[in-house]
């Protein structure tokens, strides 16, 4: 779970509301009450597909549906069939979550209401009357949809970014390594990517002359605005494990590179839960090292396929990681894994 943005004093809101848009990670469900739902339809070339607003409104709206008696997935079920004239198989993207003051005279349900938005899995055709928007364009006419950021966001990069936060603001927590130049450049990443409260803001513009304690409650209260679980050792470890195995499986890093960190992170921080996987990957550095020191005797192209073969398993174990299977299971013995 990740919130986007919140919007105290949201025009839509009594006096005193606030509005929060959260995206959710996979397989995550939308919590209760669910006042309405939302369609999510892209097509192949990652057009957004809109209905006229309803109530002779202005302007357009992912197709929607009030929960009423038959529940959010008795909602959604029936939206689903309208919208596509067959059952679809969804998945929840976020929510917009509605906080009033208790007690306020308000339409819904109260003091929290969540209005959640689903995406259609596989791009089938709408069988309703609407209109596609190009992504170039998509902005300009659903800017101000309070679900926007769910749709305009870059999920996976926000995610990603995200982590990178985490990573950053959990080793300067630990004392690990308290690198502000990584703070403000994660805060700012997150910041363009669409990314918005008002502790990622100050933590992206801090200037350098900061006390410790400053930065400390600065990084604790942008993660609790975000909603991010607390910066333990074990979730830092966890996150930046699951970072650095995705930048092997994507290309964007070297295989030594996996296994160096996993040698720095078993000396400074990994707690009991994950020095096993660390270990295997020390292992492989530990192999690497090996071979540098044989390069004077070994013969080149001998040593070639031993560096290629040595790649192809910390590769292997990077795809293992990012996928969340157990390194320490039968499947991947110690050596090469």
């Amino acid at each position: 779970m990740l919130t986007l943005c919140s919007l105290p004093g949201a025009h839509w809101l009594p006096p005193g509301g606030r509005a929060d848009v959260v995206l959710l990670d996979e397989n995550e469900p939308v919590p209760e009450p669910t006042a309405l739902v939302r369609l999510l339809i892209r097509d192949e070339a990652g057009r957004v597909f809109c209905v006229p607003r309803t109530g002779g409104r202005p302007g357009w709206d992912l197709p929607t549906q009030t929960v009423g008696d038959q529940g959010a997935g008795g909602a959604l079920d029936g939206l689903v069939r309208t919208v596509l004239g067959r059952p679809h198989e969804t998945t929840p993207v976020g929510y917009v979550r509605n906080t009033v003051p208790d007690g306020t005279a308000y339409a819904w349900p109260s003091p929290v209401a969540h209005f959640a938005v689903h995406r259609v899995l596989g791009g089938p055709r709408p069988r309703v009357d609407g209109t596609w928007f190009e992504s170039s364009e998509a902005g300009e006419y659903l800017g101000d949809r309070h679900w926007w950021p769910l749709v305009g966001v870059d999920q996976d990069a926000a995610r990603a970014m995200t982590d990178e936060l985490v990573v950053a603001g959990g080793l300067w927590l630990h004392g690990i390594d308290r690198d502000r130049d990584r703070l403000t450049a994660s805060a700012t990443d997150a910041l363009v990517l669409g990314v918005d409260t008002l502790s990622l803001r100050e933590l992206a513009g801090l200037h350098g002359d900061e006390h410790w304690p400053e930065v400390d409650a600065l990084i604790e209260t942008t993660m609790t605005e975000l909603g991010l679980p607390a910066l333990t050792r074990a979730h830092l470890l966890r996150t930046e494990l699951h970072g650095q195995a995705r930048r092997i499986v994507t290309g964007s890093a070297e295989p030594r590179s996996f296994t160096a960190w996993a040698w720095r992170r078993l000396r400074d921080v990994a707690p009991d839960d994950e020095a096993s996987t660390l270990r295997l990957l020390v292992a492989l550095d530990d192999e690497y090292e090996l071979l540098a020191a044989l390069e004077a005797w070994a013969e080149e192209g001998d040593l070639a396929r031993e560096v290629r073969s040595l790649d192809d398993a910390v590769r292997h174990a990077a795809t293992a990681i990012a996928g969340g299977d157990d390194l320490t299971g039968p499947g991947f013995p110690a050596r090469r894994l």
